[in-house]
């Protein structure tokens, strides 16, 4: 014999869902309240109380509720128009309200209120003074942040990965020609830029993203009104957690003027170069001119006195011609080789004191040492003279000899220029600061013009170092 199934007792079934029910109003981490349609409180669950603090017999009607959570007339008059409206129009809506607590703590509250067809009202509420406070903290991050950049002189721009704009700056907008910088967000920003450097601004992205900086580059951008700018930009990537870019930061500043002034410098520079080496050019012409009057001189006379007086001053305009000659050859026009120049200076001396019958050596230890002008004439005159002098009478009575020429520059930037040769020497009680002869005196000169100084010594020869700073 088979039983007949046993059917559920239904009032078992109810105090169940009852039971469920009260625990889950008693637990529940939502605050609960139950409004009948009069406007009395019938009810709130403790999560409500622990939210607000407070309790029913503090709250009995709305009434109550309005007055002590909105103590501010205005917000409570806001407030309770919000709560009519929704209340007739029997909507279910979720309404956030800052509320004045028990203990007079302000709290953020998000509030929903159901509307049942018998007139009462069920309001849940929870606790979203976290989630505003962290908003809040947002938002002034933001206004300090977006303040921060509308400080800033220089044009801001902030594109996401495809380069649409999500923020541009006030003076970037005024300098493109915008009234408002809202009319550049998202537009994109290669349709500001003049068509033969988009390849470079297609560039950036691809570049900051590998090499995690950029450079600064100089690009072309056009205004609203068709006008091209010159724009040097600076540009940086932002990452979230170090993933993929978010977003593109470019600053950017108007150096037009700046491109336009180094342009005509550039140009100012080059018309200056051109007339300087003109005049560098004249002058060598005319030392030339002077010096081939000498030469002639020299040939035509016959008084050796006279012809040892032109072939000093020969020896030196030559010294200075070649300087000028020098300065035509070089890519500055402010610092002569002296490497070069003296080795010019000494090949012209052997050719004009040469003697038949002497065998006489010159050589040459010199290293790359480059100079200005103000330094390179004296050395190039002392040269001409202490060599034309070993010429001239270190070997009177023989026909071989050996003169040396070293310069040297050591690291405390000091130069040492040494002239010697193995002649007959200086006489034994010889000064040159007391010499009397014309060559000598110039020397004299030239040393303290350098603000170097002078050491001799004859043994065996005559040697004379000049040493001076650089």
């Amino acid at each position: 014999m088979v039983k007949n199934k046993k059917e559920p007792d239904d009032s078992v079934s109810d105090r169940n869902r009852s039971k469920i029910s009260e625990v889950l109003v008693e637990y529940s981490p939502y605050g609960l309240i139950l409004i009948e349609a009069s406007g009395r409180w019938l009810f709130v669950n403790p999560a409500f109380t622990q939210i607000t603090g407070y309790t029913l017999e503090d709250i009995p009607d709305g009434r109550a509720w309005f007055n002590r959570a909105f103590p501010d007339e205005k917000k409570r008059k806001e407030v309770s128009q919000l709560w009519k409206k929704d209340y007739q129009e029997g909507i279910t809506k979720d309404r956030e309200f800052e509320i004045v607590c028990k203990d007079g703590q302000k709290k953020w509250l998000e509030m929903r209120s159901s509307f049942r067809p018998d007139g009462t009202v069920v309001v849940t509420l929870h606790d979203i003074s976290e989630r505003k406070s962290l908003e809040q903290a947002k938002k002034e991050s933001e206004t300090y942040y977006r303040a921060l950049l509308e400080a800033i002189p220089d044009m801001v721009v902030i594109t996401d990965p495809e380069g649409y704009i999500t923020y541009a700056s006030e003076i970037t907008a005024r300098f493109l020609g915008y009234e408002s910088a809202q009319e550049l967000v998202g537009k994109n920003n290669q349709d500001f830029f003049a068509p033969e450097d988009l390849g470079k601004i297609q560039q950036i992205g691809p570049l900051i993203t590998t090499q995690g900086f950029l450079s600064p580059i100089i690009a072309g951008i056009i205004k609203k009104n068709g006008e091209k700018r010159v724009v040097e930009i600076s540009s940086s990537v932002v990452r979230i957690s170090g993933q993929q870019p978010a977003a593109y930061i470019g600053i950017m500043r108007d150096i037009t003027e700046r491109i336009n002034l180094e342009a005509n410098l550039r140009q100012m520079l080059r018309e200056k170069e051109v007339l300087i080496r003109e005049i560098h050019h004249r002058v060598k012409n005319n030392l030339q001119l002077i010096h081939s009057l000498l030469r002639l001189q020299v040939y035509h006379n016959a008084s050796p006195e006279v012809k040892t007086a032109l072939k000093d001053t020969l020896s030196r305009v030559r010294a200075i011609a070649l300087i000028y000659e020098s300065l035509l050859r070089s890519e500055r026009l402010d610092q002569i080789n002296l490497k070069t120049y003296l080795d010019k200076i000494v090949s012209h001396l052997v050719s004009l004191y040469h003697k038949k019958g002497k065998n006489i050596q010159v050589l040459l230890n010199l290293e790359e040492v480059s100079v200005d002008l103000s330094a390179a004439h004296p050395c190039g005159l002392i040269v001409s003279e202490l060599v034309s002098n070993s010429l001239k009478y270190a070997f009177a009575d023989r026909s071989e000899g050996t003169i040396r020429i070293t310069l040297h520059k050591s690291d405390e930037q000091k130069i040492t220029l040494v002239v010697s040769d193995d002649g007959v020497g200086l006489p034994a009680d010889f000064d040159f600061k007391k010499a009397t002869s014309f060559g000598w005196q110039i020397v004299h000169d030239l040393v303290r013009q350098l603000n170097a100084t002078l050491t001799w010594k004859s043994d065996g020869g005559t040697e004379v170092a000049v040493t001076f700073r650089v």
